[in-house]
């Protein structure tokens, strides 16, 4: 299980070009986007799973849940590193460096570890993983996600699935407007059974605002306005890569209603699926999202290949760079689409 902590070279790897300026500002960027996609297609895929003996010692690993409760303290002791650095002199090369790098590793350590703690039922852990959330200013995200996103995968209904045809460009407006709208809703919602109104402490909608304002509001007590926004800078492009990587999970896979008139079950071609092995270390295994979203509570260091799921054709750094390119995106993924959807479930 410790192989997992090499997720960290990210945070190491932006601190170092935080610390040593210059063309080091984005070593981050680097790593991710030019060496790991490399190492993804030398080493290539593994879709051997565990036995059943050595799940379900995994699962009681103390070595993986470690290497979540980590997060925390290393997200937020690399936002005030650049805090710190930023009030230094610098160019707007090396600042903008600073600010790509540590947002790819709030992205892509930060809220990727607050995603899988938002699932864990115990409280304290959930309320963990939604504190990492809070440092990229989207804390509803653990509303929507476990109780929207999970339950409305593969409709209309479920703003984090892209449509076939649909661009990246046009996805991430809209799935970030509509996650929004979906979380306060499911919060009214669930007060309103309970007979108590929207606005309470009860709100875990409110009570996110809560943790994103006290955050923000001490980054500009301490360090100014300035920096404040610097923060709001880094979060949104966090955001951003959540969502492309929302845009890649569910790219034209669709769930339709049975005769009943019931949504299908999630079955393993609602989720594409990598096992890239660089890659699935360096993302706490989210590339196996099949199996995921069929079993939404396993921990990420017993989550399986699941037989039949769609495969994606290279690890996620690739993945993300394609689709920023449409047209090449839709040549790549259009014709996979539609093969599964022409592949009986």
């Amino acid at each position: 299980m410790g192989h997992y902590f090499a997720a960290y070279l990210i945070p190491l790897s932006a601190a170092i070009g935080l610390w040593a300026g210059g063309a080091w500002s984005w070593l981050a960027v680097g790593l991710v986007y030019g060496v790991v996609p490399l190492l993804d297609q030398a080493v290539g895929r593994s879709a051997a799973n565990l036995d059943e003996t050595a799940q379900a010692a995994a699962a009681r690993s103390r070595t993986a849940d470690g290497a979540l409760y980590l997060a925390l303290p290393v997200q937020c002791g690399l936002l005030l590193l650049l805090a710190v650095v930023w009030q230094g002199e610098a160019g707007l090369l090396e600042r903008v460096g600073w600010i790509a790098s540590t947002a790819l590793s709030c992205g892509g350590l930060g809220i990727v570890i607050g995603h899988e703690l938002v699932h864990r039922r115990d409280r304290t852990l959930y309320w963990l993983g939604k504190s990492l959330l809070g440092t990229v200013l989207y804390t509803h995200f653990a509303v929507e996600h476990v109780r929207g996103h999970h339950a409305r995968v593969g409709t209309d209904a479920d703003p984090a699935s892209a449509r076939q045809g649909q661009s990246v460009y046009a996805f991430i407006p809209r799935s970030i407007i509509r996650q929004f709208l979906s979380a306060w809703d499911l919060e009214t919602r669930r007060l309103a059974r309970a007979g108590q109104g929207a606005w309470t402490l009860r709100n875990e909608v409110l009570v996110g605002w809560g943790l994103q304002a006290v955050w923000l509001a001490g980054i500009a007590a301490v360090f100014g306005l300035e920096v404040m926004g610097v923060m709001i800078a880094v979060a949104a492009l966090a955001v951003t890569l959540l969502e492309v990587v929302n845009y890649i999970e569910h790219y034209g896979l669709r769930r339709y209603p049975g005769p009943d008139g019931r949504l299908e079950p999630v079955r393993a071609n609602h989720s594409w699926n990598s096992d890239h092995r660089v890659s699935r270390r360096l993302l706490f295994e989210l590339p196996r999202h099949t199996d995921h979203h069929m079993n939404g509570g396993r921990p990420y260091q017993t989550l399986r290949s699941v037989a039949g799921a769609p495969q994606l054709p290279a690890g996620y750094p690739t993945m993300v760079l394609l689709a920023l390119l449409p047209p090449l995106w839709f040549r790549v993924m259009d014709p996979r689409v539609a093969a599964v959807s022409a592949t009986p479930a």
